[in-house]
This record gives C-alpha cells, sequence and structure tokens, in this order.
C-alpha cells in the first residue's frame, strides 16, 4: 500500500493557493493549508474536509514572515500526517505603498521557506528529501511600472530558487527547488493592483491573457511530475507553459 504524498500550502486559504490545494487533494495528497487569515483559512479547510475527507487535510495558522509560524506548522503537519514532502512557499502581496511588509512576505517569507524546509526535510538534518516550489510571476522576468517593489521581489523569487536549486543543495539534503511563473490570473491579488500599485485605478479583469486559478494549478502539477532540479516554469494562457532557462550569455560565468 503507498503512502499518500502530504504537502504544505502557505497562503493556501483563497486565489492560487486554494486551487493549488484543491488540485493537490484531487491528486491523492494530504495538505497542510497554512494562511495568515485563521477564519477563511479554517472555513476553506472545512469545505475541503467535506469533499475529502478530515484525515487529508488540516489548517495551520502560519505568517510567513515568522520562523516560528513555519515551524508550528511544520510540527503540526508531521505531527498529523508523519512525513512532509512537499513545500509550497506560494503566500503574496501587492502592496507598493509599504515596500518592507511586500518584501517581508513576498521574499523574506519564502526565504525562511526554504530554510525550514531544509531543517525539516533535508537529509543533512535526518530528513528524506522532499521538493519546495516557490511562486514567482511572469513579472518575475519583465519591468513593470506600477509595481517596482512588487517585480523586485519576484525577480529575487527566482534567483533565490536557482541559486538553491543549485546541484550541492540537492546533493546534501536531497530537496528539488523549483519556481512557478503565472501570468495574469483572476485573483484578489490581481484585483488589488488598482489600489495598491502605483498607478491607481489599473483594471485587468478583462485581460487578453488572464488565467482562471485552477489552469494555473496545472502549472504546479507539472513541477510536481518533472522534479527538474532548479526549474523556472512560466504558464501564460498566451504564450504557453514552458521553462525558462538561463540568459545564455551569463551560462559560463565562472562563479564555481
Amino acid at each position: 500500500m503507498s503512502v499518500a504524498p502530504v504537502a504544505i500550502v502557505t497562503g493556501g486559504a483563497q486565489g492560487l493557493g486554494a486551487a493549488i490545494c484543491v488540485e493537490l487533494l484531487k491528486q491523492g495528497y494530504k495538505v497542510c493549508i497554512a494562511d495568515i487569515q485563521q477564519y477563511k483559512g479554517k472555513y476553506f479547510t472545512h469545505q475541503q474536509e467535506e469533499e475529502f475527507g478530515a484525515e487529508n487535510v488540516i489548517f495551520s495558522a502560519c505568517d510567513v514572515t515568522k520562523e516560528a509560524d513555519y515551524i508550528s506548522t511544520f510540527d503540526l503537519t508531521l505531527k498529523t500526517f508523519d512525513r512532509v514532502d512537499v513545500l509550497i512557499n506560494n503566500a503574496g502581496i501587492v502592496l507598493e505603498q509599504d515596500p518592507e511588509t511586500l518584501f517581508s512576505v513576498n521574499l523574506l517569507g519564502p526565504m525562511i521557506g526554504c530554510q525550514t524546509a531544509i531543517k525539516y526535510m533535508g537529509k543533512s538534518h535526518g530528513g528524506k528529501g522532499g521538493m519546495v516550489i516557490n511562486m514567482s510571476s511572469i513579472l518575475g522576468f519583465v519591468p513593470f511600472s506600477a509595481a517596482p517593489a512588487y517585480v523586485a521581489s519576484k525577480h529575487g523569487l527566482i534567483g533565490l530558487t536557482r541559486s538553491f536549486g543549485l546541484p550541492y543543495h540537492l546533493e546534501k539534503d536531497g530537496i528539488i527547488f523549483a519556481a512557478l511563473c503565472p501570468s495574469f490570473t483572476d485573483t484578489d491579488l490581481l484585483k488589488s493592483i488598482s489600489t495598491n500599485s502605483l498607478v491607481p485605478g489599473l483594471d485587468y479583469s478583462n485581460h487578453k491573457d488572464i488565467m482562471s486559478p485552477e489552469y494555473m494549478a496545472q502549472g504546479v502539477l507539472k513541477l510536481l511530475e518533472d522534479r527538474i532540479n532548479g526549474s523556472i516554469l512560466m504558464i501564460s494562457k498566451n504564450l504557453g507553459t514552458k521553462y525558462i532557462g538561463f540568459q545564455e550569455e551569463f551560462k559560463n560565468v565562472p562563479l564555481e
């Protein structure tokens, strides 16, 4: 009898995170929904318990800017399911008027998540390895005048993923690191651009490339299936789904 894999999803109570949780549950995963919004998180968890069984899903209150919350989330997941195979660092915000908070959530949070995953899942710490998926964005590759801080955080997340995704870390801890870079997705975060960017009133609700969260979540399943260390997967309704490699001119820069 095969043992069901276990995933932790931050920001899992709504939007992209909620869609990812549902897709994982459909695939037979056991899921810890980790979110700072406790009421919304518990309600969403209850809905999934009714659909997939209370034995397959739990909720953990988690502020991703706090290492203690990541630790308590891993502890609860291990206590309940006896293992953690996947961490999806999905929590993110658009808040150009407060770049310190934005960076704490969008970049420091995933950094803490990666470090905590190594402590709990890494072979050098007695773990069995696993996979970490960081949620970046298509704005991790291109500039956007309305949200420079958000863009910088998503660029940084790609650098973080590729750095942890080098052979040294895989050989040492057996953890695969990858990132998903979705284009415009129909979520509250996209709607928040109208008030939380540097260009008031922006409306992307009818953008030609807008995707449903469910469509985007298929990119997570592809990353989990392909298991390519250090990989960056772009998913776009207009451009399709494809891995994005290094710029050719930087491939042979002698860093190691």
